[in-house]
């Protein structure tokens, strides 16, 4: 297993345990194995080693060495693992969506009777596998799917917000968060029809969702919704759109931030030593000697609301810039860090939720599926256990040569996604589904 991030510890301790009583052995690779190995010491089935995924001659002789090979590396850092894998004939496993790049591989990789199972995570991976169950099911009886959409959320459990008016803090990748809907334009259709919103919008226009078991919250869209057409058989469908959740009032703070600049990742700044973030803002707004908070309410039409919660990172203030040589985006992740860190009390949260709408003997239907799941520490987390459980699964069902198919796939076949919701079940991750 490649990488050892936080995200890692209950597929390590999960393929530990699964490994004790069948001879085999699990070894974790990473430049920094002490945080996990403070978690889960090593023992006689599980053992660490610090390794510079750089050195590709280290890399190669693992990966030789290995039965099966788990990638827990940033994206970008599969392909080279991936072509490892085929070179020495070696099942691969990953949590990450499948790149053109990897999908370019399926028919070496079907050829040698390998499987690249990726997308087994929580989004991508158990979105799949719950939604094609769903689905699957409505079409077994006749019905005739003319509407899909799933959102999914990693939050912060209401009761561990204390005085963050964001009412967020990571529990995943900060990066990501930061870079959230940047690139491509969002697109999706509604109602037949198509709809395309750019960056700069995304953030702008929330919509409000009651989450049956939770509460309220509010999404935003994902990037490019009309890939899972394919991948989902949905294609004639009327509407098309997958989003991402977050608690009231988020979405347009955040959006102040990208109509400023602030999420900017292409410009590298070299502030002076002296800078605060109060000095930072400011390099954003035109000259006035108005208010700052009034600056930016002028600027970007924003509320007090959104002002207070720009308040509260201290950006009116002259706390010092977190980072002086980077990016917008990269000096927003460094303060974001700092203020919507999970503390050694807080625990975590994770919503999805799907909503199929169809027609059966002339009649239209909505079926809706909500996963509510709370961490248990700030370690051991909701989006830990939801990321990490559905790989150890598929790992488990390749070991034990439980998969027909071969090649590169996400896990949308029913030999699947049955075995592993159902495992997931056992483990208190489970869909409350209703009919309308």
């Amino acid at each position: 297993m490649f990488g050892a991030g936080r995200s890692s510890l209950f597929l390590i301790e999960e393929l530990a345990s699964y490994s004790q009583s069948r001879g085999l052995q699990v070894l974790v690779c990473d430049k920094d194995t002490s945080y996990m190995q403070a978690q889960l010491p090593a023992s006689d089935v599980l053992q660490y080693k610090t390794l510079d995924i750089a050195d590709q001659a280290q890399v190669a002789v693992l990966v030789e060495a290995s039965e099966l090979v788990v990638s827990m590396l940033p994206a970008f850092l599969h392909m080279h693992i991936a072509r490892l894998c085929l070179q020495y004939g070696k099942h691969l496993a990953t949590a990450s969506y499948i790149s053109d790049e990897m999908r370019a591989l399926h028919s070496e990789v079907q050829a040698k009777g390998l499987i690249f199972l990726n997308e087994m995570g929580l989004d991508p991976g158990i979105d799949h596998m719950s939604a094609m169950q769903m689905m699957d099911g409505i079409r077994a009886k006749g019905g005739v799917i003319t509407g899909f959409r799933s959102y999914c959320g990693g939050l912060v459990a209401d009761e561990d917000d204390g005085d963050n008016p964001w009412k967020y803090k990571f529990s995943w990748n900060p990066r990501n968060v930061v870079l959230a809907a940047q690139g491509a334009p969002a697109t999706y259709l509604e109602s037949g029809k198509l709809k395309v919103m750019p960056y700069h919008q995304v953030f702008a226009h929330p919509v409000g969702f009651d989450i049956a078991g939770y509460g309220r919250l509010e999404a935003y869209p994902n990037r490019d919704s009309l890939k899972y057409t394919e991948l989902y058989g949905l294609q004639g469908v009327e509407t098309m759109l997958r989003g991402t959740f977050r608690k009231p009032g988020y979405c347009r703070a955040w959006q102040v931030l990208v109509a400023l600049g602030m999420t900017d990742d292409q410009q590298v700044l070299h502030l002076p030593e002296d800078t605060g973030l109060k000095q930072w803002l400011q390099m954003y707004l035109p000259p006035s000697d108005a208010p700052l908070a009034e600056q930016v309410k002028s600027y970007t039409h924003c509320s007090d609301s959104e002002t207070d919660k720009l308040e509260w990172l201290g950006l009116f203030g002259n706390e010092a810039v977190p980072l002086l040589n980077g990016s917008s985006a990269q000096i927003l992740e460094e303060l974001l860090k700092c203020k919507w860190k999970l503390e050694s009390s807080d625990r975590d949260l994770v919503v999805m939720l799907h909503e199929i709408s169809y027609r059966l003997n002339g009649k239209a239907h909505t079926h809706m599926a909500t996963m509510v799941l709370k961490g248990e520490s700030n370690t051991r987390t909701a989006m830990a256990k939801t990321v990490g459980l559905p790989l150890a699964f598929g790992v488990e069902m390749i070991l034990e040569n439980r998969l027909k198919a071969r090649g590169v796939m996400a896990p949308v076949a029913d030999e699947i996604y049955e075995p592993v919701l159902q495992a997931l079940a056992g483990q208190g991750v489970v869909f409350v589904e209703n009919e309308a």
